[in-house]
């Protein structure tokens, strides 16, 4: 009969599986099996290979304390806080904040808060 192929038998809500011919179930498990191996792959890609696991380094606790929570490296404009960060950034080559993005590799690396205002910045440069 056309167009009733995957029509619901008369009185139930859904049509239970058994209820489609076999070849049917054959072809839907068959495109349910390939789309959850498609997925898994693409998960495994994804953390594998897709995206760069982080990595603490050695003192990666007290580096996220004064470098990636404290106001004196995420939020001053002041080149104290600036040249203090840059510092310990150099003391702790290995280490960066889970926070930054992968491209940042270190905090002069990112956007600072005071990049540009200080030294030979504005007015002071000429």
């Amino acid at each position: 009969r056309p167009g009733s192929r995957h029509r619901l038998r008369s009185g139930t809500a859904l049509a239970p599986f058994s209820a489609f011919p076999r070849s049917e179930r054959f072809r839907f498990t068959m495109k349910a099996s390939s789309s959850m191996l498609l997925a898994v792959l693409a998960v495994a890609t994804f953390l594998q290979g897709g995206v760069a696991a982080f990595e603490k380094c050695e003192a990666q606790t007290s580096f996220d304390i004064v470098m990636c929570k404290s106001h004196m490296c995420t939020e001053c404009v002041l080149e104290w806080c600036m040249t203090t960060c840059q510092a310990l950034q150099e003391d702790h080559a290995a280490c960066r904040c889970e926070s930054w993005p992968e491209a940042q590799k270190t905090y002069s690396d990112g956007d600072i808060k005071g990049k540009g205002k200080v030294g030979d910045a504005g007015d002071y440069s000429k």
